[in-house]
């Protein structure tokens, strides 16, 4: 009896020792995570890697899934205004100068515009689906800055706009120091390339 007390004292002894550790283990935090990609992504690009100093990650933004509903629909309703527009021109040329009318540019037309409603139609039909995953966090966007030496070997400071994956990698999607190249809907949302690839 005393040796199975002492095993099972020994055993509780042992899971407590084992979730004390586990519990002073610190787990890593996003900007932790985000931190190690962009050093082993920019290492790889350096010419002198050694000379890698780290100075700077700021979080500046997120954009959420349903951010990015809203840019494709603002795309294609851009899209189906300027077509309603060319097709209301062409009516007016029907109507007043017969020879600037167009007969195949007005079927072209109303074909693109059918498209793009057939587009936002289900465009909302997904975002209908994705019911509250389309507030989740689709990207964030960082400042980043190292200092590291050139192809000259001289050290400089060199400042970054840094677009990443969502948890739980935070992967990098896009580095650029040219606010042009900065991507406006990182990783759209679910099921919307696979619906463009069939309705384009």
């Amino acid at each position: 009896m005393k040796k199975i007390s002492l095993t099972i004292a020994f055993v509780l002894l042992a899971f407590i020792t084992i979730g004390l550790i586990s519990c002073s283990v610190k787990q890593p935090t996003q900007d932790d995570i985000v931190k190690k990609n962009l050093e082993e992504y920019v290492k790889e690009k350096m010419n002198y890697p050694s000379s890698y100093e780290f100075v700077k990650l700021e979080l500046k933004d997120s954009i959420t899934y349903n951010d990015n509903i809203e840019y494709r629909k603002d795309d294609f309703r851009r899209n189906m205004e300027y077509d309603l527009n060319s097709l209301q021109r062409q009516e007016t040329y029907k109507a007043e100068i017969p020879s600037m009318y167009d007969e195949k540019e007005v079927e072209e037309l109303k074909a693109k515009i059918e498209k793009n409603e057939k587009i936002l139609s289900k465009i909302d039909s997904l975002a209908t689906l994705l019911g509250d995953k389309k507030n989740e966090v689709a990207s964030f966007t960082y400042l980043f800055s190292f200092r590291g030496n050139n192809a000259l070997g001289v050290k400089i400071l060199n400042e970054y706009v840094v677009q990443t994956n969502p948890a739980p990698d935070f992967k990098i999607i896009n580095m650029t120091d040219d606010k042009n190249k900065i991507f406006l809907n990182p990783n759209d949302f679910p099921g919307y390339r696979e619906m463009i690839k069939k309705n384009l």
